[in-house]
């Protein structure tokens, strides 16, 4: 199992789901996490199980749409562990379902904003001391929504889909000064995402939150010599 010990990886999201179980298997690589979600408790949760654990573990609340709140939390990461190596990009969420032709306005760009600002901000704000230090990586968890098109998900596609070419754009602009930059694009992942009630998927035949998690943690593990750009993930029957 290769170490990640003395590295320091920040996680939106990470009080459940995919982030809190990349999280969890970071720590067991050697990493210092900072997990940043906008629920307290699920934070306590995830940071305490990591603690238990033996592994290292803090947490800030803030929701990364909220330039203000998202800056103190990566600045309170920064003072407490001095840099930032890795970057794990999971914050989202579906707000807007339904055609197009139905559409509540606010909540379309409600949804689209929370993803893709979230994402860009969060970015913004991790990079300039990855730069500085020479390295780092950046692994944005995006969706198959992204590059496959689904009814009734428009909002939720288009953030995901803005969000593989911000990762494309910030390859190229980094990758030569040390930084790698990567998409992971899941199919459906058993997380609270979903909800409940008709039209769910069956949970059974989805992807465990802890298998996608293993793959970021695989890519974040490739050899120097080589870079994941883009990886789909499906699961063993495709898109459900």
């Amino acid at each position: 199992m290769e170490t990640l010990a003395g590295q320091v990886a920040l996680i939106t999201g990470g009080g459940r789901g995919i982030g809190a179980a990349t999280a969890k298997q970071l720590a067991q690589r050697g990493a210092t996490v900072a997990l940043v979600a906008r629920t307290q408790a699920q934070l306590e949760e995830t940071a305490a199980s990591i603690r238990a654990a033996g592994g290292k573990a803090y947490w800030f609340v803030a929701d990364v749409s909220d330039e203000g709140a998202l800056r103190e939390a990566v600045q309170g990461a920064l003072s407490i562990t001095g840099n930032i190596d890795i970057l794990v990009n999971n914050a989202g969420f579906i707000q807007a379902l339904g055609a197009i032709e139905s559409s509540v306005p606010a909540e379309w760009w409600h949804t689209l904003e929370g993803n893709l600002k979230g994402l860009y901000l969060t970015t913004r704000m991790v990079l300039p001391s990855m730069l500085e230090q020479g390295r780092g990586q950046i692994v944005n968890v995006l969706s198959v929504a992204g590059a496959r098109a689904f009814a009734g998900l428009s909002a939720y596609s288009c953030a995901k889909a803005a969000g593989l070419m911000f990762t494309r754009i910030l390859a190229k602009e980094v990758r030569k000064r040390g930084v790698r930059v990567m998409a992971i694009l899941p199919g459906a992942v058993d997380t609270a995402i979903w909800g409940e009630g008709a039209g769910v998927p069956d949970r059974e035949k989805m992807i465990r939150p802890e298998t996608v998690a293993h793959i970021i943690v695989q890519t974040l593990t490739t050899p120097a010599d080589a870079t994941i750009d883009e990886l789909l993930v499906l699961p063993q029957e495709g898109i459900l």
